[in-house]
């Protein structure tokens, strides 16, 4: 009994002391914003973490007939799971997760000319603006593979790096002013939406890469 009751002892002691260890916060830039987050082991080979992300970026786009001066929001949390294929300083590792919030795409359409084209047809402005927008799901899965956030790394500073794409269909909403809608009728304001959806749809699948810097106690 005192034979198994030493090396057990140790064990215990050992594992507390790599779990102490293991649990990090970190800072990272990349794709989706800048952000912060917090790792904490669960086991030998596989931790979780939580993070903030977000930024605002301007970008202008053509869809069908109109030029959009757009701006992309993000502003979510992801929580992920990481999956070392090996316990060493270097390891390389599978992540999966989700991510949670409300990224959308916010833009309005303008015209040098004084005309707005829908459908193929240019329609007088009449002094009034178009306005779109495309909204995310509020929980997309997200798969990627990573650098870093090592479970047997010393107390300290370290660096990681991450490349994977989350996943989610955003939905367009597009608000045409009724004196234009009167104008071009419904059916040419649905078929420049459907254009707008299949513009944004490029987007379902994003990619995400991000590195940084960790801090380990």
């Amino acid at each position: 009994m005192k034979r198994l009751v030493a090396p057990l002892f140790v064990g215990v002691i050992t594992l507390h002391t790599t779990l102490a260890q293991s649990n990090e916060v970190y800072g990272q830039v990349g794709t989706e914003g800048i952000g912060i987050g917090y790792s904490y082991v669960l086991g030998a080979l596989d931790n979780v973490r939580a993070e903030l992300n977000g930024c605002s970026i301007s970008h202008d786009f053509n869809s069908g007939g109109l030029h959009y001066d757009g701006k992309v929001n993000l502003a979510h949390g992801g929580i992920y799971g990481d999956f070392f294929l090996a316990s060493n300083p270097v390891s390389f590792r599978l992540t999966a997760g989700v991510l949670i919030g409300t990224d959308n795409i916010d833009a309005t359409a303008n015209s040098l000319s004084g005309t707005y084209t829908i459908n193929g047809i240019a329609y007088p402005t009449l002094g009034q603006s178009i306005h779109a927008k495309a909204i995310f799901p509020v929980l997309r899965p997200y798969l990627g593979i990573g650098l870093g956030h090592t479970l047997t790394a010393q107390k300290g500073f370290s660096m990681f790096f991450d490349a994977g794409v989350a996943y989610g269909k955003p939905h367009v909403d597009l608000e045409v002013p009724a004196d234009i809608l009167a104008e071009a009728g419904q059916a040419s304001v649905d078929a420049e939406k459907r254009s707008l959806q299949n513009t944004v749809d490029r987007l379902r699948f994003y990619p995400v890469l991000k590195i940084g810097a960790t801090y380990r106690f």
